[in-house]
């Protein structure tokens, strides 16, 4: 009775988005007879040519083709980098409360991102994430790589909902593009240095050098290191801390007229261990790691780990990106890409004061792909692109897991499970997609592609059986194949030059994978299919703009990965059904040329259907997508106003988000967080001439202490990690 009454409630709120973005289409032409009226805030003739230049020409890059933003027709949320920078934000983790439907948690190892509640829910080992992020156009097939520090960047793209045709592997959820900065005009320099919270110290450099019209050279790097926000009191120094080093070497080069290289190599080394400060919750008295004796946690900042840390992950990315326009409307491209990632790690893992277990490991990967595009038009009516795709990544890794028999009493040490595992995939793909323009107003895409992926991978290795205190050894080879076709179906209709509607329907595909723990076994493919219906409009010559959509997923076999409480691995499971459905908007008002108000929403109403946990047989139906809240918000006001011969820029944030369930998914009425609201700000002042500027960055300012992730393993443990406390940093930047 109480799940129908969800649903219907549930149903009843979409059906009142629905009506809601309806009435806003309708309200379009209001809106723009209202800027062409002239009735909008009063504004000298070149302050608004100014902000209407700036809000109306934002170019995109998200559907493989130069557009303006407002002009894409499907859920589209783009952050500048400047942006970026001016209010602190070097993580998508933090970059969540500023994009609605955005969910991210990064914990103990685990990189976990979730868009409308479809997420990875996946680690680093034997599968593959639902949001496809690319650099420079690359696929970055490691979630860590994914979720790392970013830095000078030109934007960040966040594509809603899946994407079948033109990125295909594994985009059921949506896709993040990082833009790298291009190099600029002339020979100049800019960067920044910053000091904060917990011995924050950080330094981002960037130079150009011309090379002749069009073409030049980019060197930028950065380097973050501070203290880390949870007190290790057992030795071995602090946890959650950032050490961060990275350089990229980027250059656009004009081969011939019609001929551009774009080459961006970047090389990282990210040896903080941020997420890794997780303790077990004392008031779980009924756990066994209660009954050892000395406690792990004095406060949620203050715990103890017997085993020193040591997190490390490189990374190297290359993209190399040739277009050539061959006449005739043609264009042709390439994206060369590779991509290599090494990581190691060794923690403490028992969640006692004293030594019970801890784990050590590694992962390898190597990762390669290719894409080549072309796309043209014929005539004014007629639009198109096509292209093929391949990849192939290996992978390999191992684990090793240490016990004692009974603490305090015999602290020697015994392996408890011990694995090593290797993979290798690939990815082949056609895709395509045309757009007819059938009348002035009035468009229909239409899209597809055939994809065809294998993986092959085996895994070896003990397991502790504690009646015969011997490893039970275990193995298993796996060898999977599917083959997809995933179409797209878009109407879009255009009211005026300000304001269209458009409704889709999307396919999605995630490839298999495998579970390298014992017992080792296949998970199946996911696919989903999404319903969307929204708007974009503008007003008041680019002063208002709103963006609103309603979207309804049909989720089938999606891979939900869940917490072995046999074994005390993670592990994959396919869920035969999920329902996911909601409604988003993001509001832009610029009242003046200095004052900027945005506000975001999104509603997410998610449950799983007929599911029953593999591991401890409870029926989870009904239950909500993990890293899913149900609404999420951000408000926020910007206003810049002269001061002492510079311009002194106040932006100030409220950010909420609704009771989350994490992804480990095994204890759902623990493992969960309720909901938070959250207050950033920041001041920035651009002295004379606005070469030179100081800002002042404060996050969390109310310090609010919530959890970023939990794990409850009944009867053993309750690990809770937590967010950042309050942290402010200074920033002095300049350019020449």
């Amino acid at each position: 009775m109480t799940h129908a009454f969800q649903t219907q409630h549930s149903a009843s709120a979409v059906a009142r988005a629905a009506r809601l973005v309806c009435a806003m289409t309708a309200f379009a032409p209001v809106l723009a007879a209202w800027a062409q009226s002239g009735t909008a805030p009063a504004a000298p003739a070149s302050a608004a040519a100014e902000d209407s230049a700036s809000t109306q020409t934002v170019t995109v890059t998200a559907r493989k083709r130069e557009e303006r933003g407002q002009d894409v027709p499907q859920s589209l949320n783009v952050v500048s980098g400047a942006a970026l920078e001016n209010s602190g934000v070097t993580q998508l983790e933090e970059l969540q409360f500023r994009i609605p439907g955005l969910k991210v948690v990064n914990s103990v190892g685990l990189s976990n991102l979730a868009i409308r509640g479809v997420s990875n829910n996946a680690n680093e080992r034997g599968g593959a994430p639902s949001s496809a992020v690319h650099l420079d156009g690359v696929y970055l097939p490691r979630p860590v790589l994914a979720l790392s520090e970013v830095f000078d960047l030109d934007r960040v793209e966040v594509l809603k909902g899946p994407e079948g045709t033109l990125y295909g592997r594994n985009a059921t959820a949506g896709v993040v593009n990082y833009l790298t900065r291009d190099p600029r005009a002339g020979s100049t320099f800019d960067g920044f240095l910053g000091a904060g919270s917990f011995g924050l110290k950080r330094a981002q450099a960037g130079f150009n050098v011309q090379l002749g019209e069009g073409q030049g050279v980019r060197v930028s790097a950065v380097r973050t290191k501070d203290d880390g926000y949870t007190q290790n009191i057992g030795g071995g120094g602090n946890v959650d801390a950032r050490d961060f080093s990275a350089v990229r070497l980027k250059g656009v080069f004009m081969l011939t007229p019609a001929v551009q290289l774009k080459l961006m190599v970047q090389g990282s080394d990210d040896g903080g261990n941020q997420g890794y400060g997780a303790s077990h919750n004392p008031a779980t008295t009924d756990a066994y790691v209660y009954l050892l004796g000395t406690p792990q946690r004095d406060s949620e900042r203050r715990i103890r780990l017997d085993t020193p840390m040591d997190v490390s992950k490189r990374g190297t990315i290359v993209s190399a990106a040739l277009s050539a326009g061959l006449g005739n409307n043609l264009e042709f491209k390439s994206i060369t890409g590779y991509v290599g990632y090494r990581g190691r790690f060794a923690i403490d893992a028992d969640g006692v004061g004293g030594f019970v277990e801890n784990s050590t490991g590694s992962d390898r990967s190597t990762f390669v792909s290719q894409e080549f595009q072309l796309s043209g038009k014929l005539g004014s009516s007629l639009s198109w692109t096509s292209g093929l795709y391949f990849s192939r990544e290996r992978t390999s890794g191992d684990n090793l897991t240490e016990d004692s028999t009974f603490y305090p009493v015999d602290l020697t040490p015994f392996t408890w499970f011990q694995n090593d595992y290797q993979s290798t995939s690939r990815n082949v793909a056609a895709f395509g997609e045309v757009t007819w323009q059938f009348t002035d107003k009035t468009a229909l895409l239409v899209g597809a592609r055939q994809t065809r992926e294998t993986q092959r991978g085996s895994s070896t290795g003990g397991l502790l059986n504690f009646a015969t205190f011997q490893l039970d050894p275990f193995s298993g080879n796996i060898d999977i194949s599917a083959s997809r076709f995933t179409p797209k179906v878009l109407l879009q209709h255009r009211l005026d030059k300000n304001a269209m509607v458009y409704a889709s329907a999307t396919t999605g595909f995630k490839s298999g994978g495998f579970n390298p723990s014992p017992p080792v076994a296949a998970n199946q493919p996911e696919k989903i299919k999404a319903y969307e219906i929204g708007t974009k409009m503008s007003a008041a010559g680019g002063r208002i703009e709103l963006d609103a959509a309603v979207f309804y997923y049909d989720y089938s076999d999606l891979q939900l990965r869940t917490l072995n409480s046999v074994t005390n691995q993670t592990a994959v499971s396919n869920v035969s059904k999920a329902v996911i459905q909601g409604a988003e908007f993001t509001l832009v008002a610029r009242p003046s040329r200095d004052l900027t108000l945005d506000l975001n929403a999104a509603y997410v109403d998610s449950a799983l259907k007929n599911y029953i946990s593999p591991f401890t047989m409870a029926d989870m139906s009904g239950s909500p997508m993990p890293m899913a809240p149900r609404l999420s918000a951000t408000a926020a006001a910007e206003y810049r106003f002269g001061l002492a011969g510079g311009n002194l820029t106040v932006r100030a944030e409220v950010n909420h988000q609704g009771a989350v369930i994490f992804p480990a998914f095994l204890n759902t009425a623990l493992e969960r967080e309720e909901a938070v609201t959250l207050v950033n700000a920041n001041l920035r002042y651009a002295l004379p001439g606005g070469k030179t500027y100081v800002s002042l960055i404060g996050r969390n300012l109310t310090d609010k202490l919530y959890q970023s992730n939990r794990v409850y393993y009944g009867g053993f443990y309750d690990l809770q990690s937590f967010a950042p406390p309050r942290t402010i940093e200074v920033r002095v930047g300049t350019r020449f």
